[in-house]
């Protein structure tokens, strides 16, 4: 059974990056995808993740399976999020 992401709109990545904000996980270092939003780097699946939730009215524990790469950061960009893959150090995984 696949995603419906066609019903993720910007107010629902909004709520999802306002309660990232709120919550303790706001703290966490991000890697790989992320979105900024308000001066912050919010980890962009996190995000993706509460936004289906919120779109798609499922119980926020519902457990989603989906890869997070450049699809994600292109749905995120055409709903006007700035949304980038955090660089890395070659092979050591540390940001540069």
């Amino acid at each position: 059974m696949g995603l419906n992401w066609k019903l993720v709109n910007a107010s629902h990545v909004t709520q999802a990056c306002e309660a990232l904000l709120k919550s303790a996980g706001a703290g966490a270092k991000p890697r790989g995808l992320i979105v900024s939003y308000k001066g912050k780097q919010l980890p962009a699946k996190v995000i993706l993740r509460m936004a289906y939730c919120l779109a798609n009215k499922v119980p926020p524990e519902t457990k989603l399976k989906f890869s997070s790469g450049e699809d994600s950061l292109q749905l995120l960009r055409s709903l006007g999020f700035q949304a980038e893959r955090l660089q890395t150090n070659d092979h050591t995984g540390v940001p540069r």
